[in-house]
């Protein structure tokens, strides 16, 4: 086991964005078209990276930060590579590829499988190998040997994860799994697989949240946004063809040149093998030099007019070639410490649609993404809610105008929730992609801003998420007499939206629902009760809805208070369940149901804040926020078989830090439940609320 942060840039910027994806809470992933990518690398990103061998790392670091135009901060030091005695330095990029430099700091160290690299830094500088992401390397092992490859072992390196003080649950370590071909020397022509012990391959279907969010944050000077190719150059091009192919790596059509064949990796990921076109030209230099291996890196870029002016002024002009035709601008690999780096702009398609996706962290939306925002709105939100946002269009949806509502709305997931999961049994759906809807992350990321920014709220208005005490059976003939006329006697919704709806009341906190009693909702129907009733019954009220949590017609519930250790274990003389998990890991919502429902011994972990476990949780829940110390109620829980289950909102980023947790400490029969707390609360299934 050896640490590395050669890959420390893709959890910094990838896994903490997922994190911030799902706990609040370019294009979409498209087909590969062959079956042989998915056994290849299954849900893998793509390219994952690049190893550029240089002699002087910090030469090397400066070179390509001051001259070429990558984003490495000084700050940015060398780490431990992933062999033994050397060091290296990432870029990372918006793609999540990065290219890496490496450098020998003690040939000592080295070991003896690691020998090739020795050998390659006393006789190269350039790229010495390359990886492909994979979401399973034991598959992509399993399907490679069963081409006929020969691989070398399954190797795993630890490496430290950059996570904040506060995310207690977040493993401090990660683990990469690696396999590649066995080789005799470097360059290898082949790829190598990488796969992260924890990274959110089951998200990648929503790769257009992830890229367009994460190229807000990672700029580089000369405009580069990831790794659009890798050239790689061969002796025999058939021959080459041939076994790319076998890899089961899709090979496309087009082929602009008779030296050159490319495949098909990821979306417009591509992987390039060509060889020379005469017997004095670069390519043949290359191949009498070094042998088979990586030739050059195409990076696509935003601006490639900026990126060539950028370049110009920094090498000499016979470093710099440019290609009208191809509309591209190389720097030759003399210039680059072995590699040569074309640049290529990014097609328009993805580059309006990054305009369109732009959040503009910080600051209000462009005049591109407001349009693209509102265009949503009218598509998908218009028919109920109404062209101006006016409300009470269709099926009596609220005002989305409303300063009453978007000022207390701005601070919490109310209407994030709302929008990705909608409200069951209402007219109001869930538009979130894994609900079966047509909006990705990022799209709700932008009809949230645009609705915030025109609604004309300056000020948000914070409101306390301490749960409310107040008289039920008081509110409760309250309720009667001033609110069923609108919102009906079960709160199914009237004339007004339904308040008997267990989504609604899983994500809207006591004071959320006391503002809007008190205060209303201006420009609708709904009116201000805070001159009509007292502090006291608009508190009883409030109380009276939430205990409607579990059901309108239950008897008054008891708010249960947070579970002792002896109480841990749900049904403790139950028997064991026999559950069928997803991916080895998640466990569906009917199953879990169906456990309780046959007293099954279980413990249940609710990963959110306590004060969402208050307002609504799974009956026997015990909540161990994924921010708060492990160690303080570990050894309370059995690590005798039992099944333990984690739920979240999310529905995965807070629980499957609190399940990698436990693993950690050798808890075996551990799962997550997959649809979440939200989408159990829509189906029906028991909840209760926490005193």
């Amino acid at each position: 086991m050896r640490k590395t942060t050669q890959f420390r840039h893709i959890f910094q910027y990838v896994t903490l964005l997922f994190l911030f994806i799902s706990i609040i809470s370019c294009q979409s992933e498209q087909k590969d078209g062959n079956n042989g990518s998915k056994a290849l690398m299954g849900r893998g990103y793509g390219i994952n990276n690049i190893t550029l061998i240089v002699e002087d790392l910090d030469s090397a670091r400066k070179y390509y930060n001051e001259v070429l135009g990558f984003d490495i901060p000084v700050s940015e030091m060398t780490n431990k590579g992933i062999f033994e005695g050397t060091v290296t330095i990432t870029i990372p990029f918006p793609d999540m590829s990065t290219l890496d430099l490496l450098s020998l700091e003690d040939s000592v160290l080295v070991s003896s499988k690691d020998s090739l690299v020795l050998d390659f830094f006393s006789r190269f500088k350039g790229v010495g190998f390359y990886s492909l992401s994979s979401s399973s390397v034991d598959s992509t092992y399993s399907w490679l040997t069963s081409r006929g490859f020969e691989l070398d072992s399954l190797r795993t390196y630890n490496i430290a994860n950059p996570v904040p003080q506060s995310s207690h649950w977040v493993d401090d370590q990660s683990q990469i799994f690696k396999v590649g071909f066995v080789t005799k020397k470097l360059p290898n022509p082949l790829p190598e697989f990488v796969e992260f012990s924890d990274f959110p391959y089951e998200r990648m279907h929503e790769w257009k949240s992830f890229y367009n969010m994460t190229r807000e944050f990672l700029r580089h000077p000369n405009g580069v946004l990831g790794i659009a190719a890798i050239k790689v150059v061969v002796e025999d091009l058939e021959a080459a063809r041939k076994e790319f192919k076998k890899l089961g790596l899709l090979e496309l059509e087009e082929i602009p040149s008779e030296n050159l064949i490319r495949f098909k990796i990821k979306r417009n990921q591509e992987l390039h093998i060509i060889s020379p076109k005469t017997s004095d030209d670069a390519l043949a230099g290359f191949l009498k030099q070094r042998g088979s291996g990586v030739f050059a890196i195409v990076f696509e870029v935003q601006d490639l007019k900026a990126t060539h002016d950028l370049l110009s002024e920094k090498l000499p002009k016979e470093a710099l070639l440019e290609d009208l035709l191809q509309n591209s601008v190389t720097v030759l690999k003399e210039y680059a410490f072995g590699v040569q780096l074309e640049f290529v702009e990014e097609p328009e398609e993805q580059a309006m649609l990054a305009e369109q996706l732009k959040l503009n962290f910080g600051s209000k939306l462009d005049s591109t993404a407001m349009l693209y925002a509102e265009g949503m709105y009218l598509k998908y939100c218009a028919l109920c809610h109404g062209e101006n946002r006016e409300g009470y269009a269709a099926d009596f949806a609220p005002s989305l105008r409303s300063h009453s509502l978007m000022a207390t709305a701005q601070s919490s997931n109310f209407l994030r929730y709302t929008i990705q999961y909608g409200r069951a049994n209402t007219a109001m759906a869930g538009y979130y992609k894994e609900q079966g809807g047509p909006l990705e992350y990022i799209d709700v990321e932008l009809i949230l801003k645009w609705l915030n920014e025109s609604s004309g709220v300056e000020k948000p208005i914070e409101l306390s998420r301490d749960p409310i005490k107040g008289d039920v059976q008081l509110g409760s003939r309250i309720y009667a007499e001033k609110c069923a006329a609108c919102h009906g006697s079960n709160g199914e919704g009237i004339s007004a939206p339904a308040l008997g709806n267990p989504m609604l009341l899983a994500t809207a906190t006591d004071h959320f629902l006391r503002y809007a009693i008190a205060e209303g909702r201006d420009g609708t129907p709904m009116l201000a009760f805070k001159d009509s009733l007292s502090g006291d019954e608009i508190d009883a009220v409030t109380a009276f809805l939430r205990s409607r949590a579990s059901g309108w017609d239950v008897p008054e519930p008891t708010a249960v208070s947070l579970p002792t250790p002896e109480e841990y274990i749900i049904n403790p003389e139950g028997g064991q369940p026999d559950f069928e998990l997803r991916e080895g890991l998640y466990l569906s919502a009917a199953q879990l149901n169906k456990a309780m429902e046959d007293g099954m011994r279980l413990v249940l972990l609710d990963a959110r804040s306590e004060v969402a476990w208050r307002q609504t949780h799974i009956p026997g829940a015990i909540p161990v926020p994924y921010y708060n110390e492990p160690e303080t109620f570990v050894k309370d829980i059995p690590n005798d078989g039992t099944w333990i289950i984690a739920y979240c909102a999310c529905p995965h980023a807070a629980s499957g830090q609190v399940i990698s947790k436990l693993k950690k400490y050798g808890f075996k029969n551990t799962a997550i439940l997959d649809e979440g707390i939200l989408v159990w609360a829509q189906l029906g299934y028991p909840v209760q609320i926490g005193n």
